[in-house]
């Protein structure tokens, strides 16, 4: 490392250049969690979608498709540790960027605490059953904080290489899962009519199994954050958007696909009283069926490591914008790692992790967190795609077209309306049904904290957010 590059650092910068296109694109597919979101969340689909659970996954992946694109049009001539703070701010002014920023802090620093408990609670209930083995949830959680911090103390290049070698192994065993369905399918056999609305119980049912979708598949936005680490990551980050979601998009489909394909009837994989990824394991794979529990220590593993990535250097971009505590932006000398931000994120995965299951239970973290992401990353989304024709109109009028810069935002925006209005209409069962009120309320204190801590001169420091970035 050069002086000048260790100079930097002791000023608050992040390492340059220290990730490739390989690195940054397992970044977006870690985050996205292959085992996780294709096996954990199938269950949960199912009981709202029914056999049209791979139609879900695939409107999902379509959606995100959409969402992506409007990132990768931003990413291409913006390299922020900020992501949609800075370009909602560049786009629609620092006062909106503050609050789309405030409400994707719903995301990000809560996964590890969300992960930690769904794979502490798997663990219990599997060795418990299987093995008579009494494991406590906590243990997991407990470990997986402890990593977290010490790989994000260490650096970001660990981190990177950490999720390479866990993100390969998960994606690998849960392929398998799903080719099994395939090769030995239960008495349904292997059937397009998956791809068929009518076979989900309802209309609301589908749409809600479509949100819990997006949020299986989200994640792809991870690489942003780590633009300003990354070697030439105008051309990088967007590919690395847009890989992820391709990848992991038709890798869901086929493995959902093939789950379902498993099992006699969708009640027997809404109603087992295992994963239903282990059953198909345990059924077809004797004694191996315990690679799949490895590939889900794995994904807990790499998306834990890769949010926390993302969400340091998403906090040390709004703190270097002024939106957030100057203290955020001291950045360790050697590491490279924004250190306080690393603290207080350990320190909020150590009170959600520990206090939310305890309040309503391990067993409902998982999917209560993952439809308030949804909800909680709908209007990030939308509000981004309103930006970008402003941004493009304004900064590079030469680029700007119809079809990329407002039909395909507008697509995107729209279907996210429909899938979030038509899942919340009725509202969900408790505690699923707590969601959108978490949402609205985190929000309602963003304004206050909006008009109480940025008012009068300090109202100019949120102008120049659109400039927090390389």
């Amino acid at each position: 490392m050069s002086q000048n590059s260790s100079d930097s650092h002791s000023a608050g910068k992040l390492k340059t250049g220290v990730l490739t296109f390989p690195g940054v694109l397992m970044q977006g597919v870690t985050s996205i969690a292959p085992a996780i979101a294709g096996m954990f969340t199938l269950a949960f689909i199912a009981s709202n979608a029914g056999r049209a659970t791979p139609l879900a996954f695939a409107g999902a992946f379509v959606i995100a498709l959409f969402l992506g694109y409007t990132l990768a049009q931003y990413t291409r001539h913006l390299s922020a540790t900020g992501s949609y703070f800075t370009f909602v701010s560049r786009s629609l002014g620092g006062r909106t960027g503050f609050l789309v920023a405030w409400v994707y802090l719903l995301f990000y620093p809560i996964v590890v605490a969300q992960v930690g408990s769904f794979m502490g609670d798997t663990l219990q209930s599997t060795l418990k059953s299987v093995y008579n083995v009494n494991f406590p949830w906590w243990i997991f959680m407990a470990f997986l904080i402890a990593l977290c911090a010490w790989a994000g103390y260490k650096g970001l290049e660990l981190s990177v290489k950490l999720i390479i070698i866990a993100g390969v192994i998960e994606f690998v065993i849960v392929l398998l899962v799903g080719l099994t369905g395939f090769i030995k399918p239960g008495t349904g056999g292997v059937s397009l009519g998956v791809f068929n609305p009518s076979n989900a119980p309802s209309a609301h049912g589908l749409f809600l199994g479509v949100v819990f979708a997006i949020f299986a598949i989200s994640g792809w936005d991870a690489a942003a954050p780590l633009a300003e680490e990354t070697a030439d990551p105008k051309r990088q980050i967007p590919r690395a958007v847009l890989g992820s979601i391709l990848i992991l998009g038709f890798f869901l489909i086929f493995v959902s696909w093939g789950q379902i394909s498993a099992f006699n009837s969708v009640d027997d994989v809404v109603k087992a009283k295992q994963l239903p990824a282990f059953i198909i394991g345990q059924q077809h794979w004797g004694h191996l069926w315990w690679l799949i529990l490895i590939a889900l220590l794995n994904s807990a593993i790499a998306v834990a490591l890769a949010v926390t990535s993302a969400a340091n250097r998403f906090i040390y971009g709004m703190a270097k914008a002024g939106a957030l505590p100057k203290a955020l932006t001291k950045v360790d000398h050697k590491s490279g790692t924004p250190i306080n931000v690393l603290w207080t994120q350990t320190g909020l995965n150590i009170f959600l992790g520990l206090v939310l299951p305890l309040i309503i239970g391990v067993a409902n973290v998982y999917n209560l967190t993952g439809t308030w992401f949804t909800l909680a990353l709908a209007p990030v989304y939308i509000v981004a795609n309103i930006g970008l024709p402003i941004f493009y109109r304004k900064e590079h009028p030469t680029e700007f077209s119809v079809l990329k810069h407002v039909i395909i935002p507008s697509i995107g925006s729209l279907a996210l309306i429909i899938v979030v209005y038509y899942s919340v209409n009725p509202l969900p069962a408790w505690p699923i049904g707590l969601a959108p009120f978490i949402v609205l309320g985190w929000l309602a204190i963003g304004i206050i904290v909006l008009f109480t801590a940025f008012s009068g001169s300090k109202a100019k420091m949120l102008e120049r957010a659109g400039d927090a970035m390389m």
